[in-house]
């Protein structure tokens, strides 16, 4: 691979990894305003800066292809590695069905057919239109992509600055029609309730600061540019959820919208016109688009790295012209396509996408504290400040998270995703297949070394550590 990606590419790619614009986050506001702005303002510190600051110096001392998983296997050996790749890449079946579906969600806007509630198989088709195109694109390479990547950012940001702009000038002249921050929780829902279906998706909003790190072979000047981008990103990021959120609720009484997917085009056009919902909209569905190719382009490279260690067919490692796994990337485009119609909605989605996603950042918390422990000699262009005691924090506040998740979410009704089954069993189930797949793929890598070399190799050949 070669490193061709300059640092606002990064920035970009970090942007549409964990973000993409205000775009999913209608059902955090949902649950009410108070709660919701609360959520927006804990979450950045106890979720994404502390992962975000993990993953800043992990990815400056171990800039390898792989990211994660390359963390992992130097810190955590063979079985943990594959462990942490085999999680990344189930996870990423959750995760990437989200994004053709919110496409969709946009475009219903246009054309209500592909709504939620519309023909089932014009918005299955939509989907896979959309999953194809992208896999497509991403064989033209990390360059081009980090390029589409960076020019889309601005465009999908700029309904949001226009929707603040306008709102604050109508709340200034005007006035604003309510504090922002009431009531604390919408309706009759308890704050047990509201907790259990908020904090997945908050955090499922917040999630993929270790996403760009697959890509750190491709970086240019890793060392010195993946801290900056993340830094960048994190303040864009941080104010692209915060300010439109603030000013939408100051704004629209409770009656005069729901919020739900693709609610923001009616915000949009309440506060700006019918001109701004429709802009917004469309920027909605470039905003998936970005999301959903950026993920391909990160994720296409976890089987990539699996295969070059021997624990997947080496048929993964084959890249075209351009240095994109292309293999991968079809391989993955079939499995998307079969996962993208087995969800029925976007809570049910993040829910599971939280759960796989804490297994394997657990793995990648542990890397960064035994890579402290056995290595603290290690070059580490950017070193989080702060002794063990601030190591340990950064690590213990992200699993925090997930417990508060899993904990309200395991108290809900089995049939809206709740219970203990649905929450942990399940999961614990997936997860389960990385240890016992492992001696397989060990055997395979094996297998695949000695057939590959010369018999004087065979001679004095040891298996693979």
């Amino acid at each position: 691979m070669k490193r061709s990606l300059p640092l606002m590419a990064i920035v970009s790619i970090i942007f549409f990894n964990v973000c993409g614009g205000a775009y999913a986050l209608e059902e955090v506001l949902a649950v009410g305003p108070g709660l919701a702005v609360l959520l927006l303002m804990i979450t950045p510190l106890v979720w994404g800066a502390p992962v975000a600051l993990v993953c800043a110096e992990l990815g400056s001392a171990i800039p390898e292809e792989g990211g994660y998983y390359a963390w992992s296997k130097r810190a955590l050996g063979p079985f943990g590695s594959f462990c942490q790749g085999w999680w990344a890449w189930l996870y990423t079946f959750v995760d990437i069905g989200l994004y053709p579906m919110m496409f969709c969600d946009y475009l219903a806007y246009f054309v209500p057919d592909v709504g939620e509630d519309g023909n089932f198989w014009l918005r299955r088709g939509a989907m896979l239109v959309i999953i194809w195109s992208f896999v497509l694109l991403n064989l033209y390479g990390s360059v081009t992509l980090g390029k589409l990547a960076h020019g889309a950012t601005w465009l999908v940001l700029s309904p949001f600055v226009i929707l603040v702009l306008i709102g604050v000038w109508r709340g200034c002249t005007s006035g604003f029609a309510q504090s922002p921050v009431t009531p604390f929780v919408s309706g009759e829902a308890s704050i047990g309730s509201a907790l259990a279906a908020a904090i997945p998706l908050v955090l499922w909003n917040f999630m993929g600061w270790d996403s760009v790190s697959p890509i750190a072979g491709e970086m240019q000047h890793p060392q010195r540019d993946y801290p900056r981008a993340l830094l960048i990103a994190a303040l864009v990021i941080a104010a692209c959820y915060a300010l439109p959120a603030l000013v939408a609720m100051a704004l629209l009484d409770p009656e005069q919208i729901t919020w739900t997917p693709g609610a923001w085009s009616n915000a949009a056009k309440q506060i700006g016109g019918e001109w701004l919902g429709s802009y917004l909209s469309a920027m909605g569905m470039l905003s998936a688009i970005g999301l959903y190719s950026a993920l391909v382009l990160v994720y296409s490279r976890v089987p990539f790295v699996m295969g070059v260690d021997g624990y997947l067919p080496k048929v993964l490692m084959k890249t075209n012209r351009r240095d994109a796994p292309w293999v991968s990337l079809i391989v993955s485009g079939v499995v998307y396509s079969i996962v993208v119609c087995s969800f029925r909605d976007l809570e049910e989605l993040a829910s599971a996408d939280v759960t796989i996603y804490g297994a394997m950042l657990s793995l990648e918390l542990l890397s960064f504290l035994v890579l402290r422990r056995r290595e603290p000699n290690l070059a580490r262009p950017f070193r989080v400040p702060g002794g063990w005691g601030i190591a340990v924090m950064l690590c213990v506040l992200p699993v925090l998270c997930i417990g508060a998740g899993v904990y309200y979410r395991v108290q809900e009704p089995a049939e809206e995703g709740g219970g203990l089954w649905n929450v942990v069993g399940l999961a614990l189930a997936i997860m389960a297949s990385g240890p016992l797949l492992y001696p397989i793929a060990a055997w395979w890598r094996v297998k695949t070394c000695r057939s590959e070399s010369t018999p004087g190799e065979r001679q004095g050949f040891s298996p693979p550590s």
